[in-house]
């Protein structure tokens, strides 16, 4: 059968698919007693509002936001959108793609292409070895490259930390062209590592949410245990370049009000902290004006990351 997707769905269909709980909230009917069932449904393409009047109390007590859930529902028109009229709700408990439920980043394969040829490019046997022996590993690689990089800010897809991680790198590239005195090999290998302790940071089910160890290390920690116990297997790894890469993955969110835990100290980790920013505030501008409510303003509503309101025009 094929998959119903959130934005396929028009008034008068009958509706048998599988969505990721986004909202729920149990409410009163204005004129007689009880509850129904409001919801939030999503998928990669967008959401869709549902109303359950029957068995509400019962479905609320058993379905926790960011379940799984299969529908059955007709769909309604209601003030000018889509609704569903919810005839059951279940929690789907099999394995399901999180390509769904995710949209996924454009440009993939490149990214993988460019990833590989950054690390070929290093001349520094050293950071090659660590490097190469890192992405080599099949789970890690996997889970790098579907990673997002966010939860809803930047690069918040599906693949989103390898474009960024990526996109980071083939900068700090660039740069280090223009800065003689900075080492290239370093800034790069930098730029790839610095954001590696969000592969365990996030999981990705119906939308991307944090894992406990996300929210008890955080990326940061995270990243710096992954690249020590990484540097361990390379033989006679050099130890001021040990502490210089973990410093870069510590450093790189660059101020302690941002939860860096120490600020960049040597001219490689201050151009990466740039370089970071840099680039999640080109995603979330330009996807702040792509995904405008109004394509016929040239403002933006107000984009929460960015503090503001954006001009498009």
């Amino acid at each position: 059968m094929t998959e119903l997707l959130v934005n396929q769905i028009r008034p008068g269909m009958s509706v048998d698919g599988v969505f990721a709980l986004k909202v729920k909230k149990l409410l009163p009917y204005r004129e007689a007693p009880g509850n129904f069932l409001a919801v939030v449904l999503g998928d990669r393409t967008g959401q869709v509002e549902g109303r359950l009047w029957e068995g509400a109390e019962e479905a609320c007590a058993r379905l926790k936001v960011g379940d799984i859930v299969a529908v059955k529902a007709q769909a309604v028109e209601y003030n000018g959108s889509v609704q569903l009229r919810i005839d059951s709700i279940i929690k789907e408990n099999g394995q399901m793609n999180p390509a769904k439920f995710i949209p996924a980043a454009e440009g993939l394969a490149e990214a993988k292409e460019r990833l590989h040829r950054l690390i070929a490019s290093l001349a520094n046997e050293k950071l090659k070895s660590l490097l190469s022996l890192l992405f080599s590993e099949k789970d890690f690689y996997e889970a790098f490259c579907q990673a997002p990089a966010a939860a809803q800010y930047h690069h918040a897809l599906l693949g989103g930390l390898l474009v960024h991680s990526v996109t980071v790198a083939a900068a700090a590239d660039n740069v280090a062209r223009n800065y003689p005195c900075a080492d290239r090999d370093l800034l790069v290998a930098g730029a790839i590592l610095h954001d590696i302790g969000k592969v365990r940071e996030y999981r990705c089910r119906g939308a991307v949410e944090q894992t406990d160890e996300g929210r008890l290390l955080g990326h940061i920690v995270s990243g710096a245990l992954l690249l020590d116990r990484a540097i361990e297997r390379v033989p006679d790894f050099p130890e001021d370049l040990r502490l210089k890469l973990l410093h870069m993955i510590i450093s790189h969110h660059g101020r302690y009000e941002w939860q860096s835990p120490k600020r960049p100290k040597f001219l490689e980790a201050a151009l990466l902290h740039q370089l970071d920013m840099l680039d999640a505030q080109a995603d979330m501008f330009s996807r702040a004006a792509a995904g405008r409510e109004d394509k016929d303003s040239p403002w933006t509503g107000w984009v929460k990351g960015l503090e503001r309101n954006v001009y498009c025009g």
